[in-house]
């Protein structure tokens, strides 16, 4: 029984290696890199692990996780060539780390599936691995207080793993809930904190921001314009509304936000060959009627937050939920003029290089793919709002 502990540790120190190399690619690509397990839109380690989740105390779970294996191989060899009077606490030790880290799977997989609403495949790995570690350890656990004949009792072990499990989860959210800056944000505190997102962020280049007519009039004033290119069917375009929103609900009200549909479907989309996101196109037709009654961020939270649904929903339902006028919401959609509109997003994303969702134009700033965690959208205003200060100095130049 140690020897199966043994292997499937090892089996977790693979997967977890292989997690902690995904990670690693997408903060290096700052989300631009896919993995081979990026399968579909509900099933894909890159939308979890590059997402804020993916890090606890600023180490990534892949490497929590290979230190756990670590641990637990540990233990199955010296359970191996333990005496009799050490196997019963050795064999404990196991049962309690093994306890704990089905506890943190439990939590992940919480939040994989109900907070970012996608499914990780080589999470669900680790996960099966956790699981049979668990079950292994306790019946290594119980096979070997028998054989000592030890007055054990079951229910206190499982209690005291359940409290264990319950301790896990509560610090976790604690951790991760307060994670990220708080106080005010400054060029040199992004520099120590995130010296490689800084360095990221400052070598992106500058660019006139696709901005039309429609949208022009509410910009002039503004001293920070971000335009997204997004695709409601995008999973990365969902994870970056939501963590976007959440910053700029305490952020300044310095920030105009324009939205620009690019759905990735051949139908409306000439640089698209698939039609994988089969609604794309009806779905950016509908946010664009939305828009034009001044309710595009309430709608787009709607689509968002149901992307899930969108082949199936009724998107009336959605339209009524976010106040819209439902006659002149159907005339829209029905409308030559709306999707026409739709097609001139594209175009003019295809015309400033936009050929993936998200895409960015930060006060012109070109970004792909967003940023990986919430915490840096507020470095990326500090640093925008720090430019523009220069600009408008005399005599400095622009950073």
């Amino acid at each position: 029984m140690p020897i199966l502990t043994l292997v499937l540790s090892i089996v977790g120190m693979i997967l977890g290696s292989v997690v902690l190399f995904i990670h690693q690619q997408l903060a290096a690509s700052q989300g631009a890199y896919t993995s081979f397990c990026d399968i579909s839109e509900g099933m894909s380690c890159d939308a979890v692990l590059g997402s804020t989740f993916a890090n606890f105390l600023g180490v990534p779970v892949g490497a929590w996780a290979l230190v756990a294996y670590l641990g637990a191989g540990a233990l199955a060899v010296y359970l191996m060539r333990a005496g009799e009077k050490e196997r019963l606490p050795v064999a404990t030790s196991l049962l309690g780390l093994t306890g704990a880290m089905l506890g943190v799977s439990l939590y992940f997989f919480f939040v994989s599936t109900f907070v970012i609403g996608v499914l990780c495949p080589m999470c669900l790995s680790m996960d099966a691995v956790n699981l049979a570690l668990f079950a292994g350890s306790w019946a290594l656990f119980r096979t070997i207080a028998r054989s000592d004949r030890t007055d054990f009792s079951p229910g206190r072990i499982l209690g005291a793993a359940a409290v264990a499990t319950v301790l896990s989860v509560v610090v976790l959210t604690v951790v991760q809930g307060s994670s990220g800056p708080t106080g005010p944000i400054t060029l040199e505190g992004i520099k120590e904190n995130d010296p490689r997102f800084y360095a990221f962020y400052v070598s992106q280049p500058i660019v006139d921001a696709p901005i039309d007519e429609r949208h022009r009039a509410r910009t002039e004033d503004a001293p920070i314009t971000i335009v997204e290119f997004s695709d409601y069917q995008c999973p990365y375009c969902k994870r970056a509304f939501l963590d976007l929103s959440a910053v700029l609900a305490q952020e300044e009200q310095d920030v105009q936000i324009i939205h620009r549909n690019f759905p990735l479907n051949a139908d409306c989309n000439p640089a698209i060959e698939s039609r994988n996101h089969a609604v794309a196109c009806e779905v950016a037709v509908a946010s664009e009627c939305a828009s034009r009654q001044g309710k595009g961020a309430a709608f787009s939270y709607l689509l968002f937050t149901n992307q899930d649904d969108l082949p199936t929903a009724d998107l009336e339902s959605f339209a009524q939920q976010a106040g819209l006028d439902v006659a002149t919401y159907r005339a829209c959609v029905d409308s030559p003029e709306a999707l026409a509109a739709v097609e001139k997003d594209v175009q003019d994303g295809l015309d400033a290089g936009v050929e993936s969702t998200p895409t960015l134009f930060i006060n012109g700033r070109l970004i792909k793919g967003g940023f990986s965690r919430p915490e840096q959208y507020r470095y990326a205003l500090a640093i925008e709002r720090d430019r523009a200060a220069k600009a408008a100095a005399p005599g400095n130049a622009t950073p």
